[in-house]
């Protein structure tokens, strides 16, 4: 591709000081020179006015004419990088596997076209993501639309061998996962993770048994070591939507029983949500909280349960929100997975915003 970049071992702003000082030197040597010869030749009382008047002229054309070769020789190199750059940015986005050639210096220019390459890879990461996200999310649709539609197409080839309350009631389920694939990608859409600026006190104990009463009926038995009076302050809706997220996983890998553990450990809110199915290893434990994550079915568990790839990268987000942190660590029996939240623990003590809200509502 394009121009190699010229070898370096100087700076250069040493090089373009070096040949203007060089260059000056030169000048003011044969000015001098010149100056001599000419009050030796023409001796009279203005010849060294006028030579040194001539010699002035002449040193500042030579000075500034120098000075342009010196900058433009020292650019030359940011002129081949701006033409690499253009090579790469002009194949339409499909060529971004190229990158700026590197000569192995260490001036300014050789970090320049570090950082360029730098910035090319992540914009490389980013495109690809953006792809694959678009694939997968296509596919998470396409898939409960296409058993809405078969559904739908043999009630109407035989309506005599079909069920319609069945069929009705298996759309609806469709439509269902639908609305969840997007509500998924609504909040996914959200540029960065904010702060949560809600301030109200969330019951984590209460908060685990409501998130399992609405998933109920469940496929396994959820379980609850609760410790009374460990809470939180923060957004109730999200952090109810995180325990759904980690609940919801948890209930679709488990062979026979989910754990669900709220305690206190150095004045954090710890929630551990323990199931006994497959388990996670180590060198996925935080690729399961990229989107549209698939995990080797031979060795863990994937998206082919049913979950959508997007509920734990968004129970992450939510607790990152909450200046909390979502884990996963080791079972204490070496089976499942275990999943630990971590948050600031508070009191139920109604801060100055609770309180107002309370009168304002009264």
């Amino acid at each position: 591709m394009g121009a190699i970049l010229p070898q370096r071992v100087r700076s250069t702003r040493l090089r373009v000081t070096t040949a203007a000082l060089l260059v000056f030197a030169a000048v003011l040597a044969c000015g001098m020179l010149a100056t001599y010869v000419a009050t030796r030749v023409m001796p009279g009382p203005h010849t060294l006015a006028v030579s040194l008047g001539a010699l002035s002229a002449v040193l500042l054309a030579l000075v500034a004419w120098s000075t342009w070769q010196a900058v433009g020789l020292a650019l030359r190199p940011v002129d081949l990088v701006a033409t690499a750059i253009d090579d790469i940015t002009a194949s339409d986005l499909g060529d971004l596997g190229r990158r700026v050639p590197q000569d192995g210096g260490g001036d300014e220019i050789a970090r320049l076209v570090a950082v360029v390459n730098r910035t090319l890879d992540r914009l490389e990461c980013a495109i690809e993501q953006e792809r694959r996200f678009a694939s997968d999310a296509s596919h998470e649709l396409r898939t409960p639309l296409t058993g809405m539609r078969a559904r739908i197409e043999v009630a109407l080839a035989d309506p005599s061998d079909s069920d319609p309350w069945q069929t009705l009631r298996e759309a609806l389920m469709d439509s269902e996962r639908l609305h969840e694939i997007m509500n998924d990608l609504t909040m996914l859409s959200r540029p960065g993770v904010k702060p949560c600026d809600v301030e109200e006190y969330v019951d984590l104990a209460e908060l685990a048994r409501t998130a399992a009463e609405r998933l109920s009926p469940t496929r396994v038995p959820v379980c609850f070591e609760l410790t009374p009076g460990v809470g939180t302050r923060g957004d109730a809706q999200r952090l109810s939507r995180l325990m759904l997220n980690l609940l919801s996983n948890a209930t679709r890998h488990a062979t026979s029983r989910v754990t669900v553990t709220v305690t206190s450990c150095d004045r954090r809110a710890v929630v551990e949500v323990l199931d006994d199915g497959p388990g996670i290893p180590a060198r996925d434990r935080e690729l399961v909280f990229q989107r549209f994550t698939r995990l080797d079915t031979d060795t863990s568990r994937s998206r082919e349960a049913g979950g959508t790839g997007l509920g734990l990268s968004i129970a992450r987000d939510i607790a990152v929100a909450h200046h909390g942190r979502l884990t996963i660590e080791d079972s204490p029996d070496g089976r499942g997975a275990r999943f630990v939240l971590s948050l600031p623990l508070h009191d139920p003590t109604p801060t100055p915003a609770d309180r107002a809200s309370h009168d304002y509502a009264a």
